[in-house]
C-alpha cells in the first residue's frame, strides 16, 4: 500500500468520478484508474462501485477513505512542523467557520495570519456546529471556529472558548423597536420574526429561546440558511432576527441591522475553536488559534484563558 495510491483514491471519493478525480490530481485517467486497480488487488477487496458515470465507495473502500484522509493530514502536519522548525514562514492550514463567525472573527484572524506569514496557504470552509465535527475528527479540517450551544464532551476533541456570547433579537436600523425603551421578549410576540439557520436546528434554537422564557414561539413564515440572505431581508422589512450578539462587537461602520436592547436575559452561547486532541497540533494551527484569541473584540465577553 502506497500512499499515492492513498491520495488517488481519497481522490475519487471525493469526485466521486475517476475522470474528474484525475483532473484535480492532475493525473491522467488510465494511471489513476491502475492505481486503484493495483490497491484493490494487494488488498483483496474492491474498493469502488462502477456505476456507468460515476463511482462510490464500498463499505471497506469508505473505510479505508477514512483512514486515508487521516494519513494525509498528519503527513501535512508533519511537512508544516518541519518547514517551522527550518524556519520556513510556510505553511498549510484548512479552517471552518460557521456564518455568523466569519462575519467577523474569521476575517481578523486570517488576514492577521497572512500578514505575518504570508507564504502560508489558508483553505476556507464554511460549516456548523455539530455537522462539522466528523471534518476534524478526520484530520480533513484543522481548526473549526463554531457557535455552539454547550460544550461536546469527547476525549478526541479539544475544545477552546474564545467568546461567551448570547442570542439577540436583531432589526434594521430604522425599525420603530431600535428607539422604544423597556423592551421584553414577550413585546415581541407579535413581531414577524425570520428563522436563520440550518434547517431543523435553527427551529429549535428560535424555539427554544421563547420556551426559556415560558413564551410560546411566534409562528415564522420565513426560514433562510443563507446568513447573507438574512441580513439583506431583514434591512429590507419589518422582521426581527435571532443573531449572536458578537457579530455587532467593535464593528466601526455602520450595519444595516441592529441588536434591540432587551430586558430580558437571552439564551448563553459559545464561540469556540475546535481541534483534535489526540495528534500533535501543527505549527499552522497554533499560530492561527493565537491570531483568533487576538481577534476576540474589546467589547466581546472574552472567555478565560486556561
Amino acid at each position: 500500500m502506497k500512499l499515492d495510491q492513498l491520495r488517488n483514491l481519497v481522490a475519487v471519493g471525493r469526485a466521486g468520478s475517476v475522470r474528474q478525480a484525475s483532473r484535480d490530481l492532475n493525473l491522467s485517467q488510465p494511471a489513476v484508474t491502475k492505481s486503484i486497480k493495483t490497491l484493490e488487488a494487494e488488498l483483496g477487496c474492491e474498493l469502488l462501485h462502477r456505476l456507468s458515470h460515476s463511482v462510490i465507495p464500498t463499505p471497506s473502500g469508505e473505510a479505508l477513505i477514512k483512514r486515508a484522509q487521516t494519513i494525509e493530514a498528519e503527513l501535512n502536519n508533519a511537512l508544516n512542523e518541519i518547514e517551522n522548525i527550518e524556519g520556513v514562514m510556510t505553511g498549510d492550514i484548512s479552517v471552518s467557520a460557521s456564518p455568523t463567525v466569519a462575519i467577523n472573527l474569521m476575517p481578523t484572524a486570517i488576514l492577521n495570519l497572512k500578514t505575518a506569514r504570508p507564504r502560508m496557504t489558508v483553505h476556507i470552509e464554511e460549516m456548523v456546529y455539530p455537522h462539522v465535527l466528523p471534518a476534524v475528527r478526520s484530520g480533513e479540517i484543522d481548526v473549526a471556529v463554531c457557535l455552539m450551544p454547550e460544550q461536546p464532551v469527547a476525549d478526541d476533541l479539544e475544545v477552546d472558548v474564545l467568546v461567551e456570547d448570547v442570542l439577540t433579537p436583531a432589526v434594521r436600523s430604522d425599525h420603530p423597536l431600535v428607539t422604544t425603551p423597556g423592551l421584553r421578549l414577550n413585546d415581541l410576540l407579535e413581531e414577524e420574526w425570520l428563522v436563520f439557520g440550518r434547517r431543523g436546528e435553527s427551529r429549535d434554537i428560535y424555539e427554544q429561546t421563547f420556551r426559556l422564557n415560558g413564551l410560546e414561539p411566534p409562528k415564522s413564515t420565513i426560514e433562510c440558511t443563507s446568513f447573507t440572505c438574512a441580513l439583506a431581508l431583514v434591512e429590507k422589512s419589518d422582521y426581527l432576527v435571532l443573531v449572536p450578539k458578537q457579530i455587532f462587537a467593535d464593528r466601526p461602520q455602520a450595519w444595516p441591522i441592529t441588536p434591540l436592547d432587551l430586558q430580558t436575559p437571552m439564551q448563553p452561547w459559545t464561540i469556540a475553536a475546535i481541534t483534535r486532541s489526540n495528534v500533535v497540533m501543527s505549527a499552522a494551527s497554533r499560530v492561527f488559534l493565537e491570531e483568533l484569541r487576538k481577534a476576540v473584540p474589546s467589547s466581546a465577553n472574552q472567555a478565560p484563558r486556561t
